[in-house]
């Protein structure tokens, strides 16, 4: 494939918006045109490994042509249909009935979005409605992790435990509050008496009461941090935050986005540890 790459810099720069950079960091873009398994071609001629999987999300990776082919049939059979009431269609019942199979047992009901942050967002949301239908209206304040990565909508990003996200867009909204990460390397706890795991697990509960447990829907978290610096937990952080939770009944968000489908050599990311989330 011959391609003008200055013709097309030049074209990029012009007409496309692209995500979270400034346009001085991207004067020599690469210029994916091809990718074969782990393999993306670049438009020089160039290949590199696919260490990221697209953006997490090319899992079975690029080329698949009975993936390309499954697509094709279904767009000719059926485009599109909503799922609002009064409206179904087979592929997403015969796909939520797939995943129930292996998903989480406490997790057998699915809402399908666009999305990493979508589904963040969706989540939160999930969570928030759970409380206020059961007449707790007060009980929305979303808590999540330093170097959390949820998305950048506006409800995920003030998630996002990355602090040079939120300057950009007027600040967090109101009701998120973010603790300190288990990451392993850099987490000092003043308590000597409790292990490394279970001193950061515990800055959940002091969040909480701090906050007042009646004011707090749900702790969001990635079982392991992506963007932070895949920062794996220790052995009983999560089962110390599954007791937390219960304790105080709050919400516990499982954020697969990453983590989810095998990635980490299990169905989902939790299941390292036994743990069971109420919302993935």
């Amino acid at each position: 494939m011959t391609v003008d790459l200055e013709k097309i810099v030049k074209t990029d720069q012009q007409y496309l918006i692209h995500p979270l950079y400034h346009p001085n960091d991207a004067k020599n873009p690469f210029v994916w045109i091809k990718g074969e398994g782990s393999i993306l071609r670049a438009a020089d001629g160039r290949e590199y490994i696919d260490g990221l999987a697209g953006l997490w999300n090319v899992t079975l990776g690029h080329g698949r042509k009975e993936l390309a082919e499954a697509a094709a049939r279904q767009m000719e059979q059926l485009a599109f249909t909503s799922a609002y009431t009064g409206h179904t269609n087979l592929p997403a019942i015969q796909l939520a009935e797939r995943l129930s199979g292996v998903s989480y047992q406490s997790i057998n009901h699915f809402f399908f979005s666009s999305g990493g942050g979508d589904a963040n967002d969706s989540a939160i949301k999930t969570a928030r409605f759970f409380w206020i239908s059961q007449g707790k209206t007060e009980k929305i304040k979303i808590i999540s992790r330093e170097h959390a990565y949820h998305g950048v909508t506006m409800g995920a990003m003030s998630a996002t435990g990355i602090a040079s996200y939120w300057p950009m867009f007027g600040g967090k909204l109101p009701g998120f509050i973010h603790i300190p990460s288990p990451y392993p390397y850099r987490y000092a706890s003043s308590n000597s008496s409790v292990t490394q795991g279970r001193a950061a697990a515990d800055e959940l509960e002091k969040a909480i009461l701090r906050e007042g447990p009646e004011t707090v829907a749900a702790f969001i978290a990635e079982p392991v941090q992506g963007a932070g610096g895949l920062l794996v937990p220790q052995d009983d952080y999560f089962p110390r935050i599954r007791e937390i939770c219960d304790k105080h009944s709050v919400l516990l968000i499982s954020d697969e986005v990453i983590t989810g489908f095998g990635r980490t050599g299990k169905w989902f990311g939790l299941e390292h540890w036994n743990i069971q989330p109420d919302i993935m």
